[in-house]
């Protein structure tokens, strides 16, 4: 048990190891560690992943808006973790919507441009050419 010691105005006041900021920082790193952890556990195991993190990032809220101490701490890490699983979640999904849209109007501007062959259309072509040449020059 820590020791205790008078200030100045004669109360006792408990002396600090000085560990505190390196266990809430432990708190935190723990709490987000285990938000993400279980976030890709439950989307792991069924449910969907954007569902996953609105779970784990009320539950964060919650923990760290009512508890205090360590606790608090390690419910801000997975609040944080949370968080972050729904900002990726939406940038996956404005990724996907720019890609689809370029591909549509990649699609819609090459319209009217001849089609691309495929492989066996160019070796077709390039057999078509020798052959053509080769009454060309025959003749």
């Amino acid at each position: 048990m820590a020791k205790k010691k008078k200030d100045e105005s004669g109360s006792t006041k408990r002396k600090s190891s000085g560990n505190g900021k390196v266990w809430a920082v432990a708190s935190a790193a723990g709490g987000a560690a285990v938000g993400a952890i279980g976030g890709a556990l439950a989307a792991r195991g069924g449910i969907e992943p954007k569902t996953a993190a609105i779970a784990v990032t009320i539950v964060g809220a919650a923990g760290a808006a009512l508890t205090t101490g360590n606790v608090r701490w390690a419910a801000t890490g997975a609040l944080g973790a949370g968080a972050s699983q729904l900002a990726l979640a939406w940038l996956q999904k404005k990724t996907e919507e720019a890609v689809a849209a370029k591909g549509a109007a990649a699609i819609g501007a090459g319209s009217n441009q001849p089609r691309q062959g495929l492989p066996g259309d160019v070796a077709q072509a390039f057999r078509d050419a020798r052959e053509q040449m080769q009454d060309d020059y025959a003749n």
